[in-house]
């Protein structure tokens, strides 16, 4: 049993998990259908890699706000908030690096949301647990994504 006697996120929680981040993000229905096994292969051409391009940039904003909402409310535990203000600077690089691609390309890069609701948690273990599983929606969502896109950008 892991610890503190918790036992894992079946995988059909960690699906719902990673629907609900990527709906929540305001990742597009289209690659959310992909993503969701809905969809096979999306359609190779530019409006494939705009949306793929966005839905990384979607996922971007929501990490984003997810550590300033931690970092406003002192959910971090004080050893890890450098690590989460440095977690959070590399996500305002990731998304600052889309969107000069998108509108390198002609795209119109799709802003944050209004707001962001974020489930209810404790500061320390509980909220890291839920850092964590944003980290792997996102980093799992990019490896779905990728091979989808025409280009190397």
């Amino acid at each position: 049993m892991p610890a503190e006697g918790r036992l894992p996120v079946p995988v059909a929680d960690r699906r719902a998990f990673l629907r609900a981040t990527l709906r929540d993000a305001g990742v597009a229905a289209g690659v959310l259908a992909l993503l969701e096994g809905r969809l096979s292969a999306l359609p190779r051409g530019e409006e494939t890699d705009f949306s793929v391009l966005y839905a990384a940039l979607m996922l971007e904003h929501h990490a984003i706000a997810l550590y300033e909402h931690g970092l406003r409310h002192a959910l971090f535990p004080p050893g890890l908030r450098a690590y989460a203000v440095e977690f959070r600077g590399d996500h305002l690089g990731h998304r600052d690096t889309q969107i000069a691609i998108a509108e390198e390309r002609g795209g119109r890069p799709p802003e944050r949301l209004a707001s962001y609701h974020f489930p209810p948690a404790a500061p320390g273990d509980e909220f890291i647990r839920q850092v964590l599983e944003i980290e792997v929606v996102a980093q799992t969502s990019y490896t779905g994504l990728i091979s989808q896109i025409r280009s190397d950008d």
